[in-house]
């Protein structure tokens, strides 16, 4: 249904404090302020509050909303920290049914591994939902893989799966590489198999190629390209599922920090789909901030077409931190 070029399902993969969206920002933060603007000494903080806002969108009168809290406790013993969340989504398509419900959820952290054990519970019916996600790093590699059974609603933002009770095996592997001069490349695949007998496997790829500053060391923009390409073995009335399609655009951020507290960050970009022949487009603006050397946040929307007809789809996001 939706084509999103990066792994926006990330906001579900319940590693919460793994996420590369407030890391990516900071970065930007470090790269750009003074030095009597950075802190000049790293402390590590036992205690981590993550809250998140998530709203998407799109011009078939799909609306669907979630909000999260999760915290993380570091320091339980030597090699294991707990975290636990909360949270509650609607989903709803204009002039027709609107559902809603909570996710909640306890995790254990060893080393490089976290096992999460939740529960989803909608207007009618509930559902245990385990989860495994493992990163690590090797070189200039950083590396992550998931494992998630639940509710298919929560990948393709569509009422059937709640309405039908179709379920989602979802695996994705990813791969950040830190390359030279601010360069860098991201890499991921997805395979979810739906209790429909339908089986979806997308490769997605954000290249980073290019990095520069310009008129004034606060400003920066950078360069790069950026792939989705997905098929799936059945196609089927459920939810939007090609036998193939994908998507390959251009794209230029720049980003302007004007104080530790407060950033802007923009993104444009287009290319071409093969799969419909057209051209696909994407731009955005997100604000983001260091407040307090344990407080950041970001916040931002997104909108863009699929490769798809005249498909569009809003995607807006708020993200919080607290590190005590």
């Amino acid at each position: 249904m939706n084509k999103r070029y990066l792994p926006q399902q990330e906001i579900f993969n319940n590693a919460y404090l793994q996420k590369d969206s407030l890391k990516n920002l900071n970065k930007i933060i470090k790269t750009n302020a003074n030095e009597n603007e950075q802190e000049t000494v790293q402390k590590n903080y036992n205690n981590h509050l993550l809250a998140e806002l998530y709203s998407f969108s799109d011009s078939s009168g799909i609306d669907f909303q979630f909000f999260n809290l999760f915290y993380k406790r570091e320091g339980i013993t030597k090699d294991i920290d707990l975290g636990v969340d909360a949270g509650i989504f609607t989903i709803e398509k204009e002039d027709y049914n609107r559902y809603r419900g909570k996710r909640y959820g306890v995790s254990l952290f060893y080393k490089n591994l976290q096992l999460r054990l939740g529960k989803n519970d909608f207007d009618d019916f509930s559902q245990v939902v385990p989860s495994i996600f493992y990163k690590n790093s090797y070189k200039k590699h950083s590396y992550s893989l998931q494992y998630t059974y639940q509710n298919a609603l929560f990948y393709t933002y569509t009422l059937a799966p709640y309405e039908k009770r179709i379920n989602a095996h979802h695996i994705s592997i990813s791969d950040y590489i830190t390359l030279k001069n601010q360069k860098n490349i991201w890499a991921n695949i997805q395979i979810n198999h739906f209790d429909n007998s339908d089986t979806e496997l997308t490769a997605q790829f954000d290249w980073r190629f290019f990095y520069d500053s310009l008129f004034h060391p606060k400003f920066s923009y950078d360069f790069a390209l950026e792939g989705w390409y997905t098929s799936h073995t059945k196609e089927n009335s459920d939810f939007y599922s090609p036998s193939f399609a994908d998507a390959t655009l251009l794209r230029i951020d720049p980003h302007y920090l004007l104080n530790k507290y407060f950033g802007i960050r923009a993104t444009l970009g287009t290319g071409y789909s093969f799969s419909d022949q057209q051209m696909p487009y994407k731009y955005g603006l997100w604000i983001f901030g260091n407040p307090l050397k344990r407080l950041s946040y970001s916040a931002g929307c997104l909108r863009s077409n699929a490769s798809r007809g005249n498909y569009e789809y809003d995607e807006c996001r708020a993200s919080m931190e607290y590190k005590w």
